[in-house]
């Protein structure tokens, strides 16, 4: 059966959803932020409407792979 997957920032958060939900959704925590405005720059795109421009931190990037 497919699963509706769910990602929350923390473990515990994983843990009190998945009672919730059921087991029709699979439940991941990011332990973090995934992806946020970069640090050196302004972080969104004035001429675009305030569009923001998120960077994925480094320590990140393995997990958005998979």
């Amino acid at each position: 059966m497919k699963k509706n997957l769910v990602i929350v920032e923390s473990p515990a958060k994983a843990r009190t959803l998945a009672r919730i939900l059921g087991n029709t959704y699979e439940l991941k925590a990011s332990m973090g932020h995934v992806r946020d405005l970069p640090k050196s720059q302004l972080g969104v795109a004035i001429e675009n409407g305030f569009e923001p421009q998120y960077v994925i931190p480094r320590e990140k990037i393995r997990l958005s792979a998979s």
